[in-house]
């Protein structure tokens, strides 16, 4: 991943196609230079000559904060481009990659030239691996370094994202393309399905139609011997169930699926989530409670993100003294791909499974251990809880959050709300459409080869659908782009469809409209803090926001955020 000055150059794989596919859209060819110093005109004269622009970032490169603060406050001013190539010098090197990592949606590639430390990335935190296309450049030669970047970047201009034999090349399966409904609407307009390329992972088919997606999941053929599934422990050394999907999946025994399934299913009914709705009802304003109401907050660290960590915890049975410790472990020690061990966790969820035993209580756990008597497999019921513990957080809460930007940027769809809490039901489906927190599904094995819509995909591939194409399916939704709390018709797939239909559906939309529902009633003139323009999202699997700024209770004399 490096280069000298008189050494071949490397970089992180770009896929190029052929000489008559597209190259890069005119909007994505912009160069932004951060610690810019003499000798860089000759790169600034060749970028120019091959149809980039280039601007120069005044930003101290010095100081790591301040560097990411100036890059930050850069690209957040009305007239920045909505993605650049970042090329840092120095010490922005590895500040330009940890904005990349933060910020997927806003950088094509990062280019970082004469920057120590970079691949260890010393200044902030670690980045596993670059969220873009990355090249590191150690030369003192002006030439030398103008050389490799023209190439770089020429091979990023030759990498389609789409053509017209219908594939998608991306660099990979759920970075910013995959999010975006613009680019999902292209894709879906060149046909029903599309090939994926993306190193590292099967050969993967991603479908683009509501229709074409519900008809596929249903099929038998995608139902095999192993699932691929949430990364809630490690990956089995069992060749039979040799991962072949993302590093933040894991691929488990089919029968094993189904058991985790049954005993969280079994007993996470509707009327049980409905008997606990008074219980969330009560932690949701004891959050708004603790939040100061005339100043300006961040309602995703202070609401959003504990939120469900605590209704889980509440689910479980987890003592209220211990909520921090399940906090920090999904909050903070999931984050690490591919998922680690973990066994304190194991051994906790035991210590409680034990109590239970002695002691019955009205929880999940509780509900199983009485239930299943001698027959429980403990084993069994420390996985299903930790199953339900990864795959149930990071979704309600960026339904949350992004459910609750979207209708503070909607002002007009946020009043509906504020004046008629009935309507929080249809407003929280369609937020799940709208906002769709897992915009690719759960990948699938074809055990068979399977025909979708005239396109023959042999079997050992993968199959996932985007639930963004299917939630935004002009056949399926009028006017799909535009936010309607009202919509009566709302067949949105946001809790995915067939045998991976997420089982905590009934219990993220409780949460929802009693969160959102309370906030609209006991703070109906909360504002976004800052332009909408100016909020940031984080993009992988989920597309979360980093941040949301707000002011529960405005003083009415000064002026809202431009656009709130």
């Amino acid at each position: 991943m490096t280069a000298g000055a008189d050494s071949a150059v490397e970089t992180l794989p770009v896929t190029a196609s052929g000489d008559d596919e597209p190259g890069m859209d005119a909007g994505d060819r912009v160069v932004v230079i951060v610690g810019r110093c003499a000798g860089d005109e000759r790169l600034e004269d060749e970028l120019t000559a091959r149809g980039w622009q280039v601007r120069v970032a005044g930003v101290p490169a010095g100081d790591h904060a301040t560097c990411l603060e100036g890059i930050t406050d850069f690209l957040a001013a009305p007239e920045s481009p909505d993605r650049v190539v970042l090329l840092g010098r120095g010490e922005a090197g590895p500040t330009a990659m940890e904005f990349a990592d933060d910020h997927p949606e806003r950088v094509v590639a990062v280019v970082a030239v004469d920057s120590p430390g970079v691949e260890g990335h010393t200044p902030g935190d670690p980045v596993p691996e670059p969220p873009c296309p990355a090249l590191v450049v150690t030369a003192a030669d002006p030439g030398a370094t103008a050389s490799a970047v023209v190439s770089f970047l020429a091979g990023l201009d030759r990498q389609a994202v789409i053509s017209a034999r219908h594939w998608a090349r991306l660099p990979a399966l759920t970075p910013a393309l995959l999010n975006a409904p613009e680019v999902i609407e292209r894709l879906r307009q060149m046909g029903p399905v599309h090939r994926i390329n993306a190193e590292g992972v099967a050969t993967t088919w991603i479908l683009t139609g509501h229709k074409t997606t519900t008809a596929t999941l249903a099929d038998p053929r995608l139902a095999g011997e192993v699932e691929i599934t949430a990364g809630f422990r490690l990956q089995s050394d069992d060749p039979a169930l040799a991962h072949r999907g993302e590093q933040d999946l894991i691929t488990i025994d089919a029968q094993e699926h189904t058991r985790l399934r049954r005993l969280v299913g079994h007993y996470l009914t509707p009327k049980r989530v409905e008997a606990l709705r008074p219980r969330m009802q009560r932690e949701v304003d004891a959050l708004l409670d603790a939040i100061p109401t005339g100043e300006e907050v961040d309602l995703l660290a202070r609401f959003a993100l504990p939120l469900p960590v605590i209704v889980l915890c509440d689910l479980l049975g987890v003592p209220e003294r211990d909520r921090g410790y399940i906090h920090e472990w999904l909050v903070e020690r999931m984050r690490a791909t591919p998922p680690s061990a973990h066994g304190d966790i194991d051994d906790y969820l035991r210590v409680l499974i034990a109590d239970r035993r002695n002691r019955p209580s009205d929880d999940l756990l509780g509900w199983v251990v009485e239930a299943e008597g001698d027959g429980l497999s403990e084993n069994d019921l420390v996985s299903a809880a930790r199953f339900l513990m990864v795959g149930g957080h990071r979704a309600p809460t960026t339904l949350l959050a992004s459910g609750v930007a979207a209708l503070l940027r909607e002002r007009e769809q946020w009043r509906r709300l504020v004046d008629d809490p009935a309507l929080v039901v249809p407003a929280v489906e369609e937020l799940l459409r709208f906002v769709t927190p897992f915009p690719v599904g759960l990948a699938r094995n074809t055990t068979a080869p399977i025909d979708v819509e005239g396109t023959s995909i042999p079997k050992g591939n993968l199959i996932a659908a985007s639930l963004v194409a299917a939630n935004r399916d002009p056949s399926m939704f009028a006017d799909p782009d535009t936010l309607d709390i009202g919509r009566a018709v709302n067949p949105h797939l946001s809790f995915g469809y067939g045998h991976h239909h997420c089982l905590g559906a009934a219990l993220a939309r409780a949460q929802a409209q009693i969160a959102i529902g309370t906030l609209a009633r006991r703070f109906p003139d909360v504002e976004l803090a800052r332009d909408p323009r100016d909020l940031h999202y984080r993009q992988s699997r989920v597309r979360y926001l980093l941040q949301l700024p707000v002011v529960l209770e405005p003083d009415r004399h000064r002026s809202p955020a431009a656009g709130a």
